[in-house]
């Protein structure tokens, strides 16, 4: 009897699995259709955008607004990932594999009871989606500054959704997720003219990120010290110069 309670205890009345199969069979559906994808991606966005505000609802005084955003990323980086995949075989295992990372994000990556999932779903979440939106400036030339714009949203939001549970104040939260945002945001537009192929750029951006929250995650737990400093740089380090070393150039 241990087994069907674990079983049901991983699929609760609020509705995650019921969520996350539906944006797998949403997937399934927009690409094998190959027709108005845009439309049906902004279509299936925004109903799971809707579902989740809705799944999160149901915890009432366990609800906050910023549990909101970790899943809407996951969706948006998730599907919009998936344009630039091969439609081979491949891409039914990838939308299994989405739809899990997005139960997954539902159940234990947006609870505040939960940081270290946060805090590594986070770093995912941050690949798919800031892949998307450099893969829309290498494969269809957007402008720059919608770019821009873009990934300053994704980074001001990724950060704020995991630092408002550090942060005494969501004043500072605020502040800070504003700070990664805007450091970050200015690498991307360096990035931009560097003929580096997308996923290299979106590689290095990550590994910056993974830095920068970490030691402000050291700060906020016991104090930054050299130590610290020492130890995520040359962990960032590592990532670029691998990163580098492997990278396509165009």
């Amino acid at each position: 009897m241990r087994y069907p309670r674990r079983l049901l205890a991983l699929f609760p009345s609020s509705h995650y699995a019921i969520l996350s199969l539906f944006f797998l069979a949403g997937l399934e559906i927009i690409f094998s259709l190959h027709r108005f994808i845009p439309l049906l991606i902004g279509i299936l966005l925004l109903i799971l955008f809707i579902g989740i505000v809705l799944v999160r609802a149901e915890e009432r005084g366990m609800f906050h607004p910023t549990q909101t955003i970790l899943p809407s990323l996951t969706a948006f980086g998730l599907t919009g990932f998936a344009l630039f995949l091969p439609t081979t075989q491949f891409i039914h295992a990838y939308f299994l594999l989405s739809a899990f990372i997005f139960f997954a994000v539902l159940k234990y990556g947006a609870k505040q009871a939960y940081p270290t999932w946060n805090w590594m779903i986070s770093l995912i979440v941050l690949f798919v989606s800031l892949a998307t939106i450099l893969g829309w400036r290498f494969h269809l030339y957007v402008p720059i500054l919608f770019i821009i714009g873009a990934t300053f949203a994704v980074f001001f939001f990724i950060s704020l959704q995991s630092l408002w549970r550090l942060a005494p104040t969501t004043s500072e939260a605020l502040l800070l997720a504003l700070c990664t945002a805007f450091v970050l945001t200015e690498l991307t537009w360096v990035l931009q003219f560097l003929p580096l192929y997308y996923l290299v750029q979106t590689g290095v951006l990550v590994a910056f990120y993974y830095v920068l929250f970490h030691l402000v995650t050291a700060m906020f737990e016991g104090g930054l010290n050299r130590r610290d400093i020492l130890e995520y740089s040359l962990v960032g380090t590592a990532a670029l110069l691998f990163l580098l070393a492997t990278a396509r150039w165009i």
